[in-house]
C-alpha cells in the first residue's frame, strides 16, 4: 500500500457520519484523501482514482463511455454534461465521501464539485460485484441519469421537499434512472416487472413523491423503487418519451402539473394490476 495512504479510522468516520445531521449529501460531499489521481477521457468525462486502482482504468473508461452515450442519446442532449467519477479504493472511502454507512456495492450521484457532476462507487478491485461489466455500465447510466434529469428540470437536490414545492416527483426521477439502467441491462427489466407482480400492497404514487428510501424497512424501499420503475415504463408507453422530456423541461418555470401526471400514473398502475389479476 502507498506510504501516503490514509487509514480512515473510527474517529474519522464518526466525524464524517455526524455531518448527516442537518446537511444534505451535496453539502457534505468530500473526496476521499486516498483518491489522488485523475484520468480525463475528454473535457467532460473524468475518472478520479487511487494509485492502486490504475489497472482497472480501461474497464472503467469503457463502461463510462458506453453509459454516457446511452443516456445522452435517450435524453437527446445537445450539450455535454461534465461527469466526474470518484472511484473509492475501499468501502470506507465511499462511506467517507457520502457520510453514509453503506455496502461497497452502492453507487451514488451525490452532487457537484468544481463544476462536475459527481458519481461515487467502489473500485472493482475491492468490490467483486463491480467487476461485472454490464452491471457497472448500467449503474453508471442510472447515476448519470440523475444528474441529467436535475440539469433538464432544475429540480431541487433536496428530495425530502419535492412534494411541498410541487417539484419533480422522486418516483418519476428514480423510475427514469432505472429505465435507463434497463436500456443497458434488459434483464433488469424482467426482474423489476416480476417483482412488481409480487408486491401485495401497492402504494399510491403520491406517497412516493419524496425520497423513496425507508431507512428502517429495506423491503419497503425495494418495493418503492420497483413501483417507480413500472410507473415510468407505463408512462413512456402511454405518453411517449418526448412528452416526459417536455414535462421535465417545463419544471424549470414551474408550469408542469405533477399532480395530474401522478394521478394518471396511478390510474395506469391500477389498470395494469387489474389486467394482471385477470390473466
Amino acid at each position: 500500500m502507498d506510504a501516503d495512504y490514509m487509514i480512515l479510522d473510527e474517529v474519522i468516520m464518526n466525524r464524517r457520519f455526524a455531518l448527516r445531521s442537518g446537511n444534505l449529501i451535496p453539502d457534505r460531499l468530500e473526496k476521499s484523501p486516498n483518491i489522488t489521481e485523475c484520468d480525463s477521457l475528454s473535457k467532460h468525462l473524468q475518472i478520479h482514482y487511487a494509485p492502486q486502482d490504475e489497472t482497472v482504468l480501461p474497464f472503467i473508461r469503457a463502461s463510462l463511455s458506453e453509459a454516457y452515450n446511452v443516456v445522452k442519446s435517450w435524453f437527446g442532449m445537445q450539450d455535454d454534461l461534465p461527469i466526474a467519477l470518484w472511484m473509492a479504493p475501499e468501502e470506507n472511502d465511499l462511506q467517507y465521501m457520502v457520510c453514509i454507512p453503506c455496502a461497497g456495492s452502492y453507487f451514488f450521484a451525490p452532487g457537484k464539485r468544481d463544476g462536475m457532476s459527481v458519481i461515487t462507487f467502489v473500485s472493482p478491485l475491492s468490490c467483486q460485484i463491480n467487476k461485472d461489466k454490464i452491471r457497472m455500465t448500467s449503474l453508471l447510466a442510472h447515476e448519470i441519469s440523475h444528474h441529467v434529469i436535475q440539469d433538464i428540470s432544475n429540480a431541487s437536490v433536496d428530495s425530502t421537499t419535492r412534494k411541498e414545492n410541487m417539484d419533480v416527483p422522486m418516483w418519476l426521477e428514480e423510475g427514469l434512472c432505472q429505465y435507463l439502467q434497463c436500456e443497458v441491462q434488459p434483464s433488469f427489466d424482467k426482474k423489476l416487472t416480476d417483482n412488481m407482480s409480487a408486491i401485495s400492497e401497492k402504494r399510491d404514487l403520491e406517497d412516493l413523491w419524496n425520497d423513496l428510501t425507508c431507512r428502517d424497512n429495506p423491503d419497503a424501499t425495494d418495493a418503492a423503487y420497483v413501483q417507480a420503475y413500472c410507473a415510468v415504463k407505463w408512462l413512456v408507453q402511454e405518453k411517449g418519451k418526448a412528452e416526459i422530456l417536455r414535462l421535465l423541461s417545463s419544471n424549470r418555470d414551474h408550469t408542469t402539473d405533477w399532480k395530474a401526471l401522478t394521478k394518471l400514473a396511478n390510474s395506469i398502475q391500477k389498470k395494469d394490476c387489474a389486467r394482471s389479476m385477470v390473466s
